[in-house]
C-alpha cells in the first residue's frame, strides 16, 4: 500500500491542541495481561506505524506510551540500541532538544503480518547541540526508514536507518568524508520522477519479493550487475541514502559497481521482507572489507558492518523506484 501522508500540528484532535508540546516523560507502564493481548491486522499495524511519527513529538504523551511497548527494543542505527520505554524517551528527547521544531513526512508505508515499515523525511532547525556540534540555527532535511514489529497491539521492536551523514554535512561537520563536505538536502538532489505504476494481471507479492531478494543475493552477493537488466524498469530511479540519486539501469549499475570496488567481498543477508501492494521492503545486514577507496577515503583494509533498509516500488514485475537507507555513519566509524 503506497500513499503520501503528511502530518502537522493543526491536524491533531482538539484535545491535543490544548496541550503544549514538550519533551516526553517516561511514565510507568504496566504490561497488558496475556489474556487481553490483541492481535492487530496489517492495516492496523500500518495505522500504528503512521501514528508513531505523529505522536512521538506533538501528540498526547500518554498516546506514545500506548503505541510503544514498555519493554520495546529499539535499534536506532546510531548511538546503540535501547531497551524499555524510559531509554526510548531519553533518546528521542536528544533529537527534540537539538531540533525543537522537528517535523516528519511519511512518504511510504507498508505492512505485512506483524511487521510494518515507513520511509520518512525529517526537517528541523538545529537550536541545540547535536553529535558534538554547537547550535547552528540551520534548517536541515534528512531521510530514513524504520521497520516495526508489533506484538499485543504495540511496537515491540524497531529498526531504524537514516542518512545521518547528510545531516552532519548540512550542519557543517568537519570530520566527514570529502565527498560529503558540500551539504545537499534530499529534496535538492532528487532525480526525475520514476515511471507511474501500471497494474499487471500477473503481478504478485511472492514474485515481487523474489525479485527484490535478487538485488541482495545476486547483485550484491554475486557481484553481478547484469541482473539489474532483468529486474529494473529501463527508467528506474534509485535513491541511495547519502549518495546522489541515479536514474536509468546503466547509472544504477555504475553506482553499485563503485560500492563493490570499495568493498569487494561485501556479503549481505535478508533479515526481513514486507510485501504490500506495489511495495516490497527488505531489511538487510552484512559485512565487507574496505579494500578500495570509499567516499574519497583511501582503503583501510578494515571490515565494516552494514545494516540497512531498502524499499522497492514495482510495476509489472519490474522495480521502477528504490530507496536505500543504511547506517553509513557506523560504517565510517568502523573504518576509522
Amino acid at each position: 500500500m503506497f500513499r503520501l501522508l503528511r502530518f502537522a500540528v493543526l491536524t491533531f484532535l482538539a484535545s491535543s491542541l490544548l496541550m503544549i508540546p514538550g519533551p516526553m516523560t517516561a511514565a510507568a507502564q504496566e504490561a497488558t495481561p496475556e489474556a487481553e493481548c490483541p492481535v492487530t491486522t496489517p492495516e492496523e499495524n500500518e495505522e500504528l506505524a503512521t501514528m508513531y511519527w505523529e505522536e512521538v513529538w506533538w501528540g498526547d504523551q500518554g498516546k506514545i506510551a500506548e503505541i510503544v511497548a514498555p519493554d520495546e527494543v529499539h535499534h536506532w542505527g546510531i548511538g546503540g540500541d535501547t531497551t524499555g520505554f524510559e531509554e526510548f524517551t531519553e533518546r528521542w528527547n536528544l533529537f527534540f532538544t537539538a531540533f525543537p521544531d522537528l517535523e516528519f513526512t511519511v512518504d511510504q508505508v507498508a505492512a505485512e503480518g506483524d511487521l510494518a515499515a515507513t520511509h520518512w523525511t525529517a526537517t528541523g532547525t538545529q537550536r541545540g547541540e547535536w553529535q558534538g556540534i554547537a547550535p547552528t540555527n540551520r534548517e536541515v532535511t534528512w531521510q530514513g526508514s524504520n521497520v516495526f514489529r508489533f506484538a499485543c497491539g504495540q511496537i515491540a521492536e524497531s529498526w531504524g536507518e537514516a542518512d545521518h551523514l547528510s545531516l552532519l554535512s548540512q550542519l557543517g561537520a568537519s570530520d566527514i568524508p570529502a565527498l560529503l563536505a558540500t551539504p545537499v538536502a534530499p529534496a535538492a538532489q532528487a532525480a526525475t520522477s520514476a515511471p507511474a505504476a501500471t497494474p499487471c494481471a500477473d503481478d504478485s507479492a511472492e514474485a515481487n519479493v523474489a525479485t527484490a531478494r535478487r538485488w541482495t543475493e545476486e547483485v550484491y552477493n554475486g557481484k553481478d550487475v547484469t541482473v539489474l537488466d532483468e529486474i529494473l524498469d529501463p527508467s528506474a530511479i534509485h535513491h541511495g541514502a547519502a549518495f546522489p540519486d541515479v536514474a536509468g539501469v546503466e547509472a544504477i549499475k555504475e553506482a553499485l559497481a563503485g560500492t563493490f570496488a570499495s568493498f569487494p567481498d561485501i556479503t549481505l543477508i535478508v533479515d526481513d521482507t514486507i510485501a504490500d501492494g506495489d511495495l516490497v521492503v527488505v531489511r538487510w545486514s552484512g559485512t565487507g572489507t574496505n579494500d578500495g577507496p570509499w567516499l574519497g577515503m583511501e582503503p583501510t583494509g578494515k571490515t565494516a558492518n552494514f545494516t540497512g533498509i531498502n524499499i522497492y516500488r514495482f510495476s509489472c514485475g519490474k522495480i521502477v523506484e528504490s530507496w536505500s537507507e543504511m547506517d553509513a555513519l557506523s560504517v565510517l566509524s568502523d573504518l576509522t
